[in-house]
């Protein structure tokens, strides 16, 4: 029986900042959450519950503004150009190191107009086959890697995307031969799966875990050490021989470069009591989320090693940028 494994990673393993020198009088008014996504989705869903929790600590309201476009660029730049006094922070999606493992052209520096807060939830990968596909387990795709024969259709959210960047390093890694099929999110990748058209996605453990758990998808492996809890009976990457492929979207909360490191340590400690709460836990796991926790400078390198880390599947299988 697999032993469900608190979520709370990162704040069990690194120390928290410190609760001395806090700003005086901070916040004494609304702070605004930036969200570079639209509004209904799990990011914005994440973020909505983390401003909930943070009012009652900071005695504050929570404002939380959806700024979606440009792969999450626009919402960065609105926090990265605002003024650094604790009052714009940004839900940091894993786009911002992805778009910096591409070198391509920002309105802002990632590593030094922002400052890393707290690392907040890791979103992982779930690869899943359709129904239909001639492959039923996660062995068996990889047996087609020897076999040779015609390439694999895969399905993503979009080109460039950590989903699409975590298959293309499966590819490298095992010889499969995958054939990437970009879509524009993740719902018109998954319906596309659940058809028939597509036999593979490579996509976040949610939504597609409920499609899984649903039986319109068969889930093949998922990209964490431990299985998840949403999937006991889906296989890690370790149990099916690929230890060291574990991947997930890493989501924290960001400020203008600037801002004191006080209201920062304020921030972080406020941050980290929430991910510290057990009914917080129980609540954001039901949407697949992995809390983390920890220092700023825990994410900060985080943020780096993701960076380098798809630099390089990005530079080994020359993946060009996305349009």
């Amino acid at each position: 029986m697999i032993k469900r494994r608190s979520l709370l990673v990162g704040v069990a393993t690194t120390s928290i900042v410190p609760r001395i020198g806090l700003a005086a009088g901070y916040p004494d008014r609304p702070i605004r959450l930036v969200v570079p996504y639209a509004p209904g989705g799990a990011t914005d869903t994440g973020a909505r519950a983390l401003g909930e929790r943070l009012e009652k600590i900071l005695g504050q309201s929570i404002v939380v503004e959806n700024k979606a476009g440009g792969s999450t660029i626009i919402g960065t730049e609105t926090v990265a150009k605002a003024k650094p006094d604790g009052y714009t922070l940004l839900l940091a999606p894993g786009a911002l190191a992805v778009n910096a493992a591409f070198g391509i052209a920002l309105p802002y520096n990632t590593f030094k107009d922002l400052a890393p807060v707290a690392r907040f939830f890791d979103m992982p990968i779930l690869l899943a086959a359709s129904n239909d596909a001639p492959f039923k387990s996660m062995q068996e795709l990889l047996a087609t890697a020897k076999a040779g024969g015609p390439s694999i259709p895969f399905a993503t959210a979009g080109a460039g995307s950590i989903q699409h960047l975590w298959a293309e390093y499966l590819k490298t890694r095992t010889g499969l031969n995958l054939d990437h099929v970009s879509y524009k999110g993740s719902s018109e990748a998954l319906r596309d799966v659940v058809g028939g058209h597509v036999p593979l996605l490579s996509d976040l453990l949610m939504p597609t875990a409920t499609a899984v758990r649903a039986g319109k998808v068969r889930g093949l492996v998922v990209a964490m050490p431990q299985r998840s809890a949403l999937l006991p009976d889906v296989p890690t990457v370790g149990e099916v021989g690929l230890a060291g492929m574990e991947g997930a979207v890493p989501f924290g909360v960001m400020a203008p470069a600037g801002v004191s490191p006080e209201i920062v340590a304020r921030l972080n400690a406020a941050i980290n009591d929430v991910l510290h709460d057990g009914g917080f836990r129980d609540r954001l796991a039901e949407f697949g989320f992995t809390l983390i926790g920890g220092t700023p400078d825990f994410y900060a390198q985080t943020l780096a090693d993701e960076s380098a880390k798809w630099r390089k599947v990005i530079q080994d299988a020359h993946i060009p940028p996305p349009a």
